[in-house]
């Protein structure tokens, strides 16, 4: 309770002094302690009052949204993000965000929508059209979603998150082959991660592999690995 009472106070105090000569960023500084320590409501009304105070202030609006965004609000953080992009248009940080805010509230047309626009406003982000894939593929519209990744990794080959979307909407679209020629260079190199591992699994089950399925899952899931594979095969076919 402690922890809590004592950024509270200090919230209060600095909303008290607001016309003091106290910068913004020497309070977004302590709001973001605040949240690192786990006290997300002295943070976020610190960020909120620091906002309300600049509403052009783009930097001040994103850092809110941000916030919101880490404290899982996604209804807010939304709306935060559509006050940091009417602040600043050409904010790449602000424009994701708010396409994502969308996504993980679960309104992928409204991410859509956003996203259209984000790629409009920042033609040469590559995280854009990348956000618009995932936005087409969560309503079933693969081809599509696959032409915007392709788009993304036309402007950055080097984009790690449009070439794993791609080839999980690869396998989802049931071209599970392709997929793993996109997928084995990265999940099966050593400093490959858990979830790029995963992801080439879905792949090798997608493509009807499952003993390579099983084998690249076996550390981590041991005996149930092909129950696993069996699964994901089960689930990619509808039945």
């Amino acid at each position: 309770m402690r922890n809590l009472v004592l950024p509270m106070l200090l919230a209060g105090a600095l909303v008290a002094c607001a016309g003091a000569p106290v910068e913004s960023d020497q309070r977004l500084r302590v709001a973001g302690a605040a949240l690192a320590s786990g006290n997300t409501a002295a943070a976020l009304a610190i960020a909120a009052r620091i906002a309300q105070e600049n509403p052009r202030d783009a930097s001040a609006q994103l850092r809110h949204a941000e916030m919101l965004a880490a404290a899982g609000r996604w209804s807010e953080a939304a709306e935060a993000y559509r006050r940091a992009v009417a602040a600043d248009g050409a904010s790449a940080p602000a424009r994701l965000g708010l396409g994502r805010a969308l996504l993980r509230g679960g309104d992928p047309v409204a991410a859509e929508a956003s996203f259209r626009e984000a790629v409009s406003a920042l033609p040469r982000e590559p995280g854009a059209l990348s956000g618009l894939g995932v936005a087409l593929d969560l309503q079933g519209r693969h081809a599509e979603a696959q032409q915007a990744y392709r788009g993304a990794l036309a402007l950055n080959p080097a984009h790690a998150g449009a070439r794993t979307n791609l080839a999980l909407s690869l396998t989802l679209s049931g071209q599970g082959a392709e997929a793993v020629r996109m997928l084995e260079p990265v999940a099966r190199a050593p400093e490959a991660t858990p979830r790029q591992r995963h992801n080439l699994a879905l792949a090798y089950a997608a493509a009807g592999d499952a003993p390579r399925a099983a084998e690249l899952m076996a550390p981590e899931l041991g005996e149930t690995s092909r129950e696993a594979v069996v699964a994901w095969r089960a689930a990619l076919s509808g039945s």
